[in-house]
């Protein structure tokens, strides 16, 4: 038994090195090459499920659940890219939250939303929240290991996608970013 475990645990990690490999590179194309990405219709379910596979161990460390809600089939997008946009997004709800909260993360009407339900970001802070170094919570990067890269990069590769990056917050009791995607 414990032997089909560790097989488990080694898909699950090679399955991880090889998208940080792929998306490392992917990366260095789109920030500092500026290059064009391909896009192919791929699954928005498989995108989502993706998604919790690569977040589920550290919401599970604070007993927070990610809801999954998927009324999409397919979007032209770079899979890797994609999921690393959203993990970064379900990764940020994550830290603004309390252990044992919800966050959600939704696809329809030509839009993905990650939603939480945790500390909130004030109205005055919201369109900076995609500068590069910028973080709203400034002990933030000590206590949880941020660098203020990570909405950027979400800014970058919704960009990349023809896609939009929207945010609405009420301080104390939600915060929702979109990629919003142009209607087919």
């Amino acid at each position: 038994e414990s032997r089909g475990l560790g097989d488990v645990y080694k898909r699950q990690i090679d399955d991880q090195c090889k998208w940080l490999e792929q998306l490392s590179l992917k990366l260095m194309t789109l920030v500092l090459l500026q290059g064009e990405i391909s896009l192919r219709e791929e699954s928005v379910a498989e995108l989502l499920d993706a998604v919790k596979g690569s977040t589920a161990d550290k919401l599970e460390k604070q007993n927070m659940k990610l809801c999954l809600n998927c009324e999409m089939d397919t979007l032209p997008m770079d899979f890797d890219l994609m999921r690393s946009a959203l993990v970064n997004l379900v990764e940020n709800a994550r830290k603004a939250s309390r252990d044992g909260q919800t966050i959600c993360l939704c696809a329809k009407d030509n839009a993905i939303e990650v939603r939480d339900f945790g500390q909130g970001i004030p109205a005055k802070e919201l369109p900076r929240i995609t500068e590069p170094f910028y973080m709203v919570d400034k002990s933030r990067s000590k206590k949880q290991g941020g660098a203020g890269l990570g909405l950027a990069i979400v800014q970058r590769i919704a960009s990349a996608h023809g896609a939009a990056l929207t945010a609405e917050s009420v301080p104390g009791e939600f915060t929702s970013i979109k990629i919003v995607f142009q209607a087919k």
